[in-house]
């Protein structure tokens, strides 16, 4: 694997380590239950998702209108499932997204190379 393909893998578990973290911090600060079943959900939503824009011939702004679209739409089904406030459904999303992420590169980077969409759009072909 070229450094260049190291940088995108690393980036990618970074983003998902993060991601992790930040849900793990944010559900211990709430003061309200955490809808984790959810979490299981949003692990799929993740995966399929972030496989989705690995592989889309879409341009940055395209990926980003639609990862934040999707993002936020998922948000709002996880809201109307889950019980509580919409800060209980931000711990598991996070969680999900973030595992989604980093399972994503890990198979797609690590065990298998780097999809030829995201390769281009990194600029490394």
């Amino acid at each position: 694997m070229a450094r260049s393909e190291r940088a995108v893998v690393a980036r990618d578990l970074f983003v998902g380590a993060s991601n992790v973290v930040t849900a793990t911090l944010i559900a211990y600060s709430l003061d309200g239950p955490t809808a984790w079943p959810l979490g299981a959900v949003a692990v799929a939503f993740g995966s399929v998702l972030f496989a989705a824009v690995d592989r889309s011939a879409a341009g940055t702004w395209g990926l980003t209108v639609g990862l934040s679209g999707s993002i936020v739409a998922f948000a709002a089904v996880l809201w109307w499932l889950g019980p509580g406030t919409p800060l209980a459904v931000l711990p598991p999303l996070l969680f999900g997204l973030g595992i989604g992420t980093a399972a994503n590169r890990l198979l797609f980077g690590v065990v298998y190379p780097l999809p030829e969409a995201c390769l281009r759009r990194e600029n490394l072909t």
